[in-house]
């Protein structure tokens, strides 16, 4: 077996005995976060234990495609959507912006529980690559349910729709960029290689359509929670905390 820090050898298994392991180690942390919430709300230390989190586990992520050589903008660089909503959310816990948290609970937790449930990921189980992925995207998570179970953070009807539309201006500048870099970031020149929801979303680039549809649909049913009910899909943004 190669080393733990090493590039890895094939052997995960999706819905696997450690990749449901994985999964209800986050589901039980949210679970955590509902029930002490209160309690949480007081613990300022919270956020830096966050933010201190995702940064080194980015920091490590990098550090490790380095020492095993394998680093490459086609690859390694910060666009993928995940990777974009972990600097998002360093940002949100340093600033707490009620208007970026629209975005990373729409689109980074939405995204995180996709990564999650099927992974771009062929790592054996518990080698540093697994835990890292295991451990980035559960951070999204538990970022945006910080702040809108115990921070109780709130989004707009017009907050939502201008998400989707930063959301698709970032699409099309990281398309831009996968035509100058020959690469696939995003996933927006072809299929991951990983068994995943976008197999049945037909060839290329259609797709692409399929998973807007998709994001679209997961995004209303995670929204409803957190709707500020103060205002309707057409009244302008006058949210009582400004989101």
């Amino acid at each position: 077996m190669k080393p733990w820090f090493s590039e890895g050898e094939s052997g995960f298994v999706m819905f696997g005995t450690e990749h449901i392991i994985s999964l209800l180690v986050i589901v039980f942390v949210v679970i955590c976060m509902f029930l002490f919430r209160t309690r949480i709300k007081e613990m300022h230390s919270i956020r830096y234990l966050l933010l201190i989190s995702l940064a080194l586990s980015e920091v490590s992520y990098q550090c490790w495609a380095l020492y095993n050589e394998i680093w490459t903008v086609k690859l390694y660089l910060p666009l993928q959507l995940c990777s974009l909503n972990i600097l998002l959310c360093m940002i949100l816990l340093l600033t707490e912006n009620k208007k970026l948290f629209a975005f990373v609970y729409l689109f980074g937790f939405t995204g995180a529980i996709q990564g999650l449930l099927t992974p771009e990921l062929y790592q054996q189980p518990w080698h540093f690559r697994f835990i890292q992925y295991f451990f980035a995207h559960g951070l999204i998570v538990w970022t945006a349910m910080y702040y809108a179970i115990v921070k109780s953070f709130r989004i707009t009807w017009r907050r939502f729709f201008k998400s989707f539309l930063w959301l698709n201006l970032y699409a099309v500048c990281v398309y831009v960029i996968n035509i100058l870099l020959n690469a696939n970031y995003m996933f927006l020149m072809s299929k991951p290689a990983n068994a995943s929801l976008i197999d049945f979303l037909g060839p290329h680039p259609w797709y692409i359509f399929g998973l807007e549809l998709i994001a679209f649909l997961m995004c209303l049913i995670v929204f409803f929670p957190v709707i500020d009910k103060s205002s309707g899909p057409i009244n302008k943004d006058r949210s009582p905390i400004g989101v």
